[in-house]
């Protein structure tokens, strides 16, 4: 399986997992939120990040989504990661989390594409769109 970890701002992945309960129902199976709150030790978050890497049960792998590259939870992510069973996009969207969600029984590899193909392909200038001739 693939375990998603939200690695956000304060607020964002909770909003992000409040979000999946109400399309699904119930929080899809593997997820995790991880906020970095603003008066936190981000070395806290870095911890708790690194637990979960290293509780994958054998076989599973983990696709890290996170809010924005560049900030303090993108820095925690670590340079070096077993490739084979981590992988970590920022850039979290909501079409993101949808497509990585519906890739993962592919395997890390689909769900890492489906979740970057998702983000691509969910921004639309809707007016724009809207007024483009129809053929």
């Amino acid at each position: 399986m693939i375990h998603l970890v939200l690695l956000t701002h304060a607020g964002m992945g909770v909003a992000f997992a409040n979000t999946l309960e109400h399309i699904f129902g119930t929080m899809p199976a593997a997820v995790e939120v991880v906020e970095i709150l603003p008066d936190a030790n981000p070395e806290t978050g870095r911890k708790r990040l690194w637990e979960f890497i290293e509780k994958l049960p054998e076989g599973d792998a983990m696709l890290i989504l996170n809010d924005l590259y560049g900030a303090t939870p993108a820095n925690l992510i670590p340079a070096i990661l077993p490739e084979d069973r981590v992988a970590a996009i920022s850039g979290l969207n909501l079409a993101m989390l949808l497509r990585a969600l519906s890739r993962r029984e592919e395997g890390l590899a689909a769900a890492r594409q489906g979740a970057l193909d998702g983000a691509v392909q969910g921004v639309v200038d809707i007016l724009a769109l809207r007024a483009a001739p129809r053929t």
